[in-house]
């Protein structure tokens, strides 16, 4: 007996989605706000336009390969991680619940230039994510931190830096020094970078606070001893033209 692709893919979605309603209900489930619903349902919107011109491309041809295929599967699936979450969302789970929800979409998708905006919609959440559960008096003001801040108190170092970005580039922090790698794009201008104390060699977190521009910042990849403590941030400006950036990485 052959099963038509569209079939096999739904017994997935429904097995994915069957996961859920067995799930027990979490005492005291926290209600996040609507903008975070609305970034869910965001995301599912997206990655149903992605899966659509997959399907369509599929049905086009008949001369399809493995990875075609792959990417047809790969986003169906997608849709209906991202249908799980939205659905999360709306019952309120759990912060910690909802995070790995966030951070296994990531692991699902390899962010091809049609995902861009899948990428796009998931940081928005992670970020959402990370602020939400938060008191709106403990020290936050639009994406910074107050020195009074509880967090501010636990911060060890700083890095301040700022270019002229056009497209897409690569910072690296390490010790008290940092370097650009141009991705593409016009070469990055005016850079300027100052540290208040050095990177430390050694595992830390740092986090990063966008300043300035109308760009994307966010931490590639946290310093380990595999990188050489080494703190990678990527910037990303899809707009016309090159934007003056500015952020902070603080640890």
């Amino acid at each position: 007996m052959t099963i038509s692709l569209r079939s096999l893919v739904a017994v997935l979605s429904f097995f994915l989605a069957l996961t859920l309603s067995f799930s027990p209900p979490t005492a005291g489930r926290q209600r996040f706000n609507n903008r975070l619903e609305n970034l869910a349902d965001q995301l599912v919107r997206r990655a149903r336009d992605v899966a659509s011109r997959f399907e369509r491309d599929h049905q086009r041809s008949f001369g399809n390969n493995r990875r075609d295929i792959q990417r047809l599967y790969q986003a169906r699936m997608f849709v209906a991680g991202a249908e799980l979450l939205a659905q999360m969302t709306r019952e309120g789970r759990p912060e910690t619940e909802l995070s790995d929800a966030v951070e296994f979409l990531r692991s699902q998708s390899n962010f091809e230039s049609g995902w861009s905006g899948i990428r796009s919609a998931l940081d928005d959440l992670n970020r959402e994510l990370r602020f939400s559960g938060r008191n709106p008096n403990d020290g936050r003001n639009d994406g910074r931190w107050n020195q009074g801040s509880q967090d501010a108190d636990r911060v060890s170092g700083r890095m301040r830096w700022r270019g002229r970005v056009d497209d897409e580039i690569y910072v690296y922090a390490r010790d008290n020094d940092a370097r650009t790698e141009l991705i593409s794009g016009q070469p990055t201008l005016n850079e300027r970078f100052t540290f208040t104390s050095p990177l430390p060699r050694r595992p830390v977190t740092v986090r990063v606070n966008r300043l300035r521009g109308r760009g994307r910042v966010e931490v590639f990849q946290q310093p380990s001893a595999s990188n050489d403590f080494t703190a990678v941030i990527r910037i990303v400006d899809r707009g016309s033209g090159a934007t003056d950036m500015e952020f902070e990485l603080v640890w």
